[in-house]
Order: structure tokens, then C-alpha cells, then sequence
């Protein structure tokens, strides 16, 4: 118990462990490539548990401030990456991957990052589900209309699986919320947040599997790769954070979260063989900054969001 509360007392560094440990130990990485999608589930199913249902239910009444966000993601900023990525002429094989990231939802695990982080989960628990649900719709048809890739993502059972999934985290969590109490689950956050953690440096280890190789292989293609993903995700949070400066700070600052963390798996497994190696290179590179930054970044958004370092009990959270 003592190693879940230190490791979600310490969240951020620990999760900055995860891809390195990947790395490291490519054949603990291929041993863990198998336990990627439970490891999302269970993920998911915490970070719901944690999230307050009245903050969640606030934060869908905000349905004009969230349309517009949800556009905002899912529609305008792979337009404004591509006249980016045109404007700085980047080659095709790195420019497509960063078009698909650019267009799709938030990661399953965006709600955890803004615990870790600091920030109230609901908005980018509201955010991550519905775009997930619509991205399907929006994204092939985009990708055909701007560079003339003509994917099907088969739509309408992609949805279908992503509801079956979503809505089964839904009811497991709040059966653990009836179950555990709001008491418990305020008392025991630190160490909830170290099980989510220890998901989290499953999932970075297991994404990394084949990266070493290539590593050894090619460098300066994985480091380039890795330098446009930092780039991407820095860039899109501060674009997120300033285009929502007229929303309320919580709602500002989960945007951002969203704009720069983006879930490439969804469309990678349904599209994947259409897609040259060089966007896997990407999809498994994209990790480092979502498991890097939250470590730089945490003083910042919590800055920003005027929440203390020190919670109530005067013991350090996250």
C-alpha cells in the first residue's frame, strides 16, 4: 500500500520511467504488448471512479462551450496542422501520421493525466468520450478532402465496440463508487492513483515494443520522429489553452490537455495496413511526450489552475 501511495504521490516522475523502461528492456516489452487493451479498460474504469459525478454532471451542462471544443479538436486543428505542415513542407511519410494524430479524440487516459497533473477530470472525461464516439464520422472524410487518403474505418461497428466499452467502465465504476463511498475514495486517492500509474507504465512499456530496434537501426529518423512529436503536443496545448481563453480556467486548461494528448490507436488498428511503417515509428515516438511532459508541465497547469501543491492534509498530492 505504501508503494501505491508513493508511486501516486509521485505520479508524473514515475510515468516519465515508463517508456524508458521500454527501451531498456525490449523483450519485456513484446512479454507486455498483450496486455495493452485490458490495461486501457482498467484505466479508463479508474479514472471514472475518481471523477466526481457532480463535477461531471456540471460539466455537461456546458453543451456550447463542449460543441465547440469537440470542433475544435476534431475538425480544426488537423486543418491547421496541415496548412502547418505544407507551409513548412515536411515529408509526406512524418506529415500524414502527424495529420491522423492532429484528428483524433484525446486519449482513453486523459482523465488519469489530469488527475496526475492536477486538474479536474470531468471535462476531459466529457471531451475524451464524446470525441471518441464521433471521431469515426469526421476523420476519414477529412484525411480524403485534404490529402486525398481514402480510408474506411468502418464506422458505425467501430462506434459500436467503443460504446460497449465505454458504457461497461461506466458501470463498473459506478458500482466501485457505490460500493467504496466518496469517503474512501477521497481518503485512499493517493493509492488508486498508484494502481492507475502502474497501468500506465504497462501501457508505455508494451507501445514501445520494436522501438529499440528501429532505434538501432535508424537513429536519426526515431529522433526526428520524437522531436516532431514533443513539438506537436507542446504546440497544440498552447494553441488549445489560448484559442479557449474565454472559457472558465478548469475548461481552458482541459482543452489544452485534450488539443496536445491525442489517441492514434484507434485509427492505427482499423487502418493500420494502409499506413507505411513509418507511422507505427510515429504512434510508438508520440508516447514519449504524453508520458514525458506530464512532469514538466504539472507546475504549469497547476499554476495556471490556482490548485495548491499541498492538499488539505498538508501532504503532497500527486
Amino acid at each position: 500500500m505504501r508503494l501505491l501511495q508513493y508511486l501516486g504521490r509521485r505520479a508524473a516522475l514515475v510515468m516519465a520511467l515508463g517508456v524508458f523502461i521500454g527501451l531498456a528492456l525490449p523483450d519485456l516489452a513484446a512479454v507486455a504488448k498483450p496486455l495493452l487493451a485490458p490495461t486501457v479498460i482498467v484505466m479508463l474504469t479508474l479514472a471514472m471512479t475518481r471523477t466526481d459525478a457532480s463535477s461531471l454532471g456540471q460539466t455537461s451542462r456546458r453543451f456550447g462551450t463542449h460543441l465547440v471544443a469537440i470542433a475544435w479538436l476534431l475538425v480544426a486543428t488537423p486543418c491547421l496542422f496541415y496548412l502547418a505542415l505544407t507551409w513548412l513542407a515536411v515529408p509526406s511519410d512524418l506529415a500524414v501520421p502527424l495529420l491522423i494524430w492532429s484528428g483524433s479524440p484525446p486519449l482513453v487516459t486523459v482523465p488519469v493525466i489530469a488527475l496526475i497533473i492536477g486538474l479536474d477530470a470531468a471535462a476531459a472525461l466529457f471531451l475524451m468520450v464524446v470525441c471518441t464516439f464521433v471521431f469515426p464520422f469526421i476523420l476519414p472524410g477529412l484525411l480524403f478532402w485534404l490529402i486525398g487518403i481514402e480510408v474506411d474505418l468502418g464506422a458505425g461497428a467501430l462506434t459500436l465496440r467503443l460504446a460497449l466499452m465505454i458504457a461497461g467502465c461506466a458501470i463498473a465504476a459506478t458500482v466501485l463508487r457505490h460500493k467504496l463511498g466518496p469517503t474512501f475514495l477521497r481518503e485512499k486517492s493517493a493509492i488508486i492513483d498508484g494502481i492507475a500509474v502502474l497501468l500506465m507504465l504497462v501501457f508505455a512499456v508494451s507501445v514501445m515494443d520494436g522501438v529499440r530496434d528501429w532505434l538501432e537501426r535508424d537513429p536519426g529518423t526515431v529522433l526526428l520522429y520524437t522531436g516532431a512529436a514533443f513539438a506537436a503536443s507542446i504546440a497544440l496545448q498552447v494553441a488549445g489553452g489560448l484559442a479557449f481563453f474565454w472559457t472558465g480556467r478548469q475548461n481552458q486548461l482541459s482543452v489544452a490537455l485534450c488539443s496536445g494528448n491525442r489517441n492514434m490507436a484507434l485509427f492505427m488498428a482499423a487502418a493500420g495496413p494502409a499506413l507505411g511503417p513509418e507511422a507505427f515509428l510515429f504512434f510508438a515516438v508520440v508516447q514519449f511526450p504524453i508520458y514525458i511532459l506530464p512532469a514538466l508541465q504539472k507546475p504549469i497547469y497547476r499554476y495556471f489552475s490556482g490548485r495548491r501543491l499541498v492538499s488539505q492534509a498538508g501532504k503532497t498530492h500527486l
